[in-house]
């Protein structure tokens, strides 16, 4: 049921990436949705990953899920860095499914 869970709140998710215009104009307000998990990296000048981070928002809508910091920060590092993830916002959302089903928060 947990994973069901999980699931649902990660498919409803949406995918941001902060280096696009969109996401400059108009970042997710933390706290705005309770079952949206906001995917928000930052990206450095160049497509290699370098300076790639999560942003506050994505880090904190995981707490807000029961991750508690150290694991949020971890999780969003762990997608922000992957070089594979950069522009391919489908697999960045993938990504957390598979490591929100293996490490499910705990409440």
């Amino acid at each position: 049921m947990k994973a069901y869970l999980v699931a649902g709140i990660v498919l409803a998710s949406t995918v941001v990436a902060s280096g696009s215009a969109l996401a400059q104009q108009r970042p997710t307000k933390p706290g705005t949705d309770a079952y949206n998990i906001t995917i928000s990296c930052f990206r450095g000048p160049t497509r290699d990953v370098i300076w790639d981070r999560p942003n506050a928002v994505f880090v904190e809508d995981l707490v807000k899920i029961g991750y508690s910091y150290p694991q949020a920060h971890a999780i969003g590092e762990r997608i922000c860095r992957d070089e594979w993830g950069v522009g391919q916002h489908d697999y960045m959302r993938t990504s957390l499914l598979e490591i929100m089903a293996k490490t499910p928060p705990s409440h």
